[in-house]
């Protein structure tokens, strides 16, 4: 059964990672509206962080996830305007590659760190 779990898991992941590149790019707009694309990240990164992330990741998971919230702040914030003035389409692509991925990854993150508290929380070891 583990191994099941294992290989879904990768699924998760590989699925999550195509439809978040396909799918910041298909919106054509910075934000993802596509609500099928939206589940589907969202289901995504709850399988990856049920499955995929171990202790020894969960402060790479948890990293990445605060960077890419950051760099979706920072793109509303203005950080692309460069891109921007050379092409819209570009940066509006750019940025709602950068969404998706944060759509991937929000679940992901908030399921680690409630396994990081709940490990840290636990007696013993």
């Amino acid at each position: 059964m583990s191994g099941t779990l294992s290989i879904i898991g990768k699924v998760a992941f590989v699925v999550g990672v195509v439809v978040a590149v396909f799918g910041g790019i298909w919106g054509g707009e910075s934000l993802p509206t596509n609500d099928f694309v939206i589940w589907v990240l969202l289901l995504a990164g709850i399988a990856i962080g049920l499955l995929n992330v171990t202790a020894r990741e969960a402060s790479v998971i948890l990293g990445a996830a605060v960077a890419l919230i950051v760099l979706g702040i920072w793109g509303l914030a203005g950080g692309l305007t460069p891109v921007y003035d050379i092409s819209v389409p570009l940066a509006e692509n750019v940025l709602g590659i950068v969404y998706c991925f944060g759509l991937l990854m929000a679940p992901a993150a908030i399921i680690v760190a409630i396994k990081a508290v709940i490990s840290a929380a636990s007696p013993g070891d």
